[in-house]
């Protein structure tokens, strides 16, 4: 059982290093991970789930507070980061890690059943996914008000699906690589120039109270199954979806984004153990362990996660708020875009350089249109479509 316990912290830790800093995916910690399968399969189980839950939850601080996307917090940016411009970061951070706790018990609860159902609906509805994907790319762009808004919204899905059909289908480029130039400009930076000039205001640090629903956390448990179950949507397609459908302050939607997160984690895992659809490498384990054993490692590993996850989260939130408030807000966003330029020659260069400076100036265009940044979801959901359909 120690040995169990040491690799969940082993992997907490990672996740926190992959949250906390830009471009730096759990996948790229990979290599340990296959290290731990030759070892002992059920370190790995372990060490893999603690990453990703820990890894979702320390996205929340920069995703929120910096303004700096990843590809499953991308639409946090949006509510999330003008609570934080209200003083309400710690409301914020404080909603996602109560929803991304409360979703993950309900599911736990329901394995069972979701065991039983997940194959079903999998079946049934994969060969409807671009035509789901379509028809909200639709409502959301007559969803806009006033018939330019809404010939600007379906301009910037189509200008920003080209966009990504092109980057994600680069030869010069691995199409992994290609995402954290393309989202960090497309959302990432814009926000950051945007703010650049507003001092972040004094932060409700102490006796944060959050009101959440079970319609809430309902709506974003629906919503996971999008990601977490049917082929070719993600956790972005999945959150336009809830901003689109939902009428509700930010902080619901924030809490509902939330619960997608981790929705779409907790059901690719069973998705994986009930029907072998490979989501992650995990199943490279999964072919050598018991499956129950498999089950009752990677729940166990997630619940035990998330709330030391959650309770270090919100304990450095309070510090980085605190600090946020001290610092000249305009020279950290500047400090921030400069080292998202170091991150993405780094690891794409100069390559990647281009696409970052495409893609942010697609990112301003919302901005100076005055329509939903989420426009610019195209980039990933018309490929998406078209991957399907191929």
């Amino acid at each position: 059982m120690l040995d169990i316990i040491v690799f969940s912290f082993l992997g907490i830790i990672a996740g926190i290093i992959a949250g906390l800093l830009p471009g730096l995916h759990p996948n790229q910690i990979y290599f340990l991970s296959s290290t731990l399968v030759v070892l002992e399969p059920k370190y790995f189980v372990v060490f893999l789930c603690s990453m990703a839950v820990s890894n979702i939850v320390f996205n929340y601080l920069p995703s929120l507070f910096l303004s700096l996307p990843d590809l499953s917090t991308i639409i946090n940016i949006l509510p999330g980061h003008r609570m934080v411009l209200k003083g309400e970061g710690m409301k914020a951070l404080l909603a996602s890690l109560v929803a991304v706790i409360i979703t993950l018990i309900i599911l736990s609860l329901s394995l069972p059943l979701l065991l039983i159902l997940l194959p079903i609906i999998y079946k049934a509805a994969a060969p409807f996914v671009p035509f789901l994907l379509l028809a909200l790319m639709v409502l959301m762009v007559l969803l806009e008000k006033g018939w330019e808004k809404k010939v600007f919204a379906a301009f910037l899905f189509l200008l920003s699906g080209i966009w990504g059909f092109v980057v994600l289908n680069s030869k010069l480029i691995a199409s992994h690589t290609a995402i954290l130039p393309a989202l960090t400009g497309l959302f990432g930076l814009p926000g950051l120039l945007a703010s650049a000039k507003t001092r972040i205001p004094k932060q409700t640090v102490n006796e944060v109270n959050v009101n959440i629903s079970m319609k809430i956390i309902l709506v974003g448990l629906a919503a996971g199954f999008l990601s977490g179950v049917l082929p070719g949507a993600g956790e972005s397609q999945a959150g336009v979806a809830v901003m689109a459908f939902q009428r509700a302050n930010d902080e619901e939607i924030v809490s509902s984004l939330a619960a997608i997160n981790i929705a779409n984690l907790f059901l690719s895992l069973v998705m994986l153990a009930s029907t072998g659809r490979v989501r992650s490498g995990l199943s490279d384990a999964l072919a050598i362990i018991d499956f129950k054993e498999f089950l009752l490692l990677s729940v166990g590993a997630l619940l035990f996660s998330i709330g030391l996850s959650a309770l270090a989260c919100f304990w450095f939130g309070k510090k980085l708020l605190f600090l946020l408030e001290k610092v000249d807000y305009k020279k950290l966003s500047y400090t921030v875009i400069l080292f998202l330029l170091i991150i993405v020659y780094a690891f794409s260069g100069f390559v990647g350089l281009f696409i970052l400076l495409v893609s942010t100036s697609m990112g301003i265009l919302p901005l100076m249109l005055h329509v939903k940044r989420t426009c610019n979801m195209g980039f990933l959901m018309i490929p998406v479509i078209l991957y399907v359909n191929s």
